[in-house]
């Protein structure tokens, strides 16, 4: 049996106040349902309807990824950070959940990471920086989007955590 030093469970990304929100990323509400996150538009017309985002997603240019995620529970043994673009997380079809953690030179540490849940309809933008792991599916494997820029040798770093690693769960 894995060892792991603390355990975590995630919470919903949207019951996390704006102002802590707001330090690790954009929240984005396309779904036309629950928290009206302000930074999108809504139109409709016969038989459709539709919600997009007020700008660009991310402020570069761009590379749409598309990954199979493990299910919970997880362990989550390192995070990942990028200095040369912010990173949208899409979910399609099923939620997902990620570790976020604070922006720092330092490695992450474990007791400062929050584990998220983001369902479909929302799309998180994580600022630059912001330390974070791979998605993984609620009980299942399951597939999200991902945007950010990607090139050959482009500056990515996946760094252990201090005090992990940790188990993380999350309700259905």
């Amino acid at each position: 049996m894995e060892q792991y030093l603390c355990e975590k469970q995630a919470v919903e990304i949207t019951s996390l106040p704006p102002e802590t929100l707001r330090r690790y990323g954009i929240l984005y509400n396309l779904s036309g349902e629950g928290p009206d996150t302000g930074n999108t538009n809504s139109s409709c017309g016969d038989g459709w309807e539709d919600t997009d985002t007020l700008g660009p997603l991310i402020d570069t240019i761009g590379t749409l990824g598309y990954t199979l995620g493990s299910g919970t529970p997880f362990v989550c043994r390192e995070l990942e950070r990028h200095l040369h673009t912010q990173e949208a997380q899409i979910p399609v079809g099923e939620p997902i959940c990620f570790c976020i953690a604070p922006a720092g030179e330092g490695a992450p540490r474990a007791e400062d990471v929050i584990p998220v849940i983001l369902r479909p309809g929302y799309v998180f933008v994580l600022h630059r920086g912001t330390w974070h792991s791979a998605s993984h599916g609620i009980g299942k494997s399951t597939r999200y989007h991902w945007l950010a820029w990607v090139y050959y040798n482009e500056p990515t770093v996946w760094q252990a955590m201090e005090g992990g690693p940790l188990r993380v769960t999350a309700a259905e």
